[in-house]
């Protein structure tokens, strides 16, 4: 006899209708209703294939929010996290040790450079006068 278990029990979502969880269940209605107003605003007025791609896009949204997941976050979670890493950020945010070490050999090393460029200077001008 085998007994079928989850994979990973903190991945356990419980399936209301359809095998839905609560969460999907309630976007999937949101999104039939989201399709639902534009078609019967917008019927007899626009031809269908209009009307089908405004209904789409409508849905779209809300269907995103019910059913997409990405490294564990909900899609509102994805737009808080895009939102503040793109316009409160400004800039894309990579990890850098630091290294005082490596810091202080540069600084050393331009110092020096400066250093004989200054002493090429003086000859240069010891050699003009």
């Amino acid at each position: 006899m085998q007994i079928k278990s989850n994979e990973e029990a903190r991945e356990y979502r419980e399936k209301i209708f359809f095998g839905m969880t609560l969460r999907q269940l309630l976007f999937s209605a949101l999104a039939a209703a989201g399709a639902f107003v534009p078609f019967l605003l917008l019927q007899g007025r626009v031809p269908m294939e209009v009307i089908s791609w405004v209904c789409i896009l409508t849905a779209a949204p809300f269907a995103a929010f019910g059913f997409i997941r990405w490294h564990g976050m909900y899609m509102e979670e994805i737009v808080r996290v895009f939102y503040r890493s793109r316009v409160v950020l400004g800039k894309t945010v990579y990890f850098r040790p630091a290294n005082p070490g490596k810091a202080l050999i540069i600084q050393y090393l331009k110092d020096k450079e400066r250093e004989e460029i200054a002493a090429k200077r003086k000859k240069a001008e010891k050699k003009a006068s």
